[in-house]
């Protein structure tokens, strides 16, 4: 099923190639190896907060990040003449909702996010649906919803575009696997898009997929999994030789602790992988993965 004109546009604009620049500063931490490290700038001022979902924008001159206050919110720090700022909420996070999943696309002209916010005046169903906004001029235009049927009136979060033009979602909505599923949809060569489907097995399976990111260049995708426990890990899968997806790769007890661990990111160089532990930021050398591949 093709979808609207909108949607097209919006989609294939998104894909493109991120800086591989070795030059990029991460606040100035000492970065990791395989082992993670706690990710923790002074300026951004997170102790005693929870933090989540974090994300450079492509040129790695601004940081986004979800916190919880009364809500849950994005905040932004930017780089100006090479200093840090001290963060603020970003301009198309509103208080009185809930806003988070910060993705960049389009050479960080676009930001695709999750908010609770209604999608129209006849909206009361209360749900996270997937919106974007553009830039416009230094700040961001008015954020608009991803039309049906990328959101429903079930949970839409954590949206991730690859540079092939593939973008993947987790939600509950019927027909899935387990409990909450990835999903997919594809740009055809003629300009159309197929409708979202679910990413099947060996990644999805009868229990909870979430928080989809998927690489760059789509040779592995990094995710989380709910366990019986209650808590939840990340993981990952690669693609095969035979074109298809290893099965879900647990990153392993360096990473994973008691607590939950999710929303994993890349850095704009593609080096490193941030992600949310009980609330903290920390990364770690994507050198790792090599080494969990069986």
């Amino acid at each position: 099923m093709k979808t609207n004109t909108l949607l097209v546009l919006l989609l294939l604009s998104a894909p493109q190639m991120w800086a591989q620049n070795s030059s990029f500063d991460y606040f100035g931490l000492e970065r990791p190896g395989t082992d993670p490290q706690a990710f923790n700038p002074s300026v951004l001022e997170m102790e005693g907060s929870f933090i989540f979902n974090a994300m450079f924008t492509p040129d790695g001159q601004e940081f986004y990040y979800s916190k919880i206050d009364e809500k849950e919110n994005m905040y932004c720090s930017k780089r100006v003449n090479g200093v840090w700022q001290a963060p603020s909420l970003a301009p198309f996070s509103v208080p009185e909702y809930h806003d988070v999943d910060p993705f960049f696309a389009r050479g960080g002209d676009r930001i695709y996010f999750v908010s609770s916010r209604p999608i129209d005046a006849e909206d009361t169903n209360y749900d996270y649906n997937i919106w974007f906004a553009d830039r416009v001029g230094k700040g961001w235009g008015t954020p608009q919803p991803l039309p049906a049927p990328f959101n429903t009136d079930h949970q839409e979060y954590f949206f991730s575009i690859s540079d092939r033009g593939n973008a993947f979602f987790a939600s509950n909505r019927p027909g899935g696997l387990g409990s909450f599923d990835i999903y997919q949809l594809s740009i055809l060569e003629d300009g159309s898009l197929t409708d979202p489907v679910n990413f099947s097995a060996p990644v999805n399976t009868a229990g909870y997929e979430f928080d989809p990111y998927i690489s760059p260049d789509e040779q592995f995708m990094l995710f989380s999994i709910y366990d019986q426990s209650g808590t939840c890990d990340l993981f990952f899968s690669y693609q095969t030789k035979a074109d298809g997806w290893s099965k879900a790769i647990n990153l392993g007890n360096t990473i994973n602790t008691s607590g939950d661990d999710f929303a994993p990111s890349l850095t704009p160089d593609h080096k490193y992988l941030i992600y949310t532990n009980e609330g903290k930021l920390h990364w770690v050398s994507v050198e790792l993965l090599e080494t969990l591949k069986e």
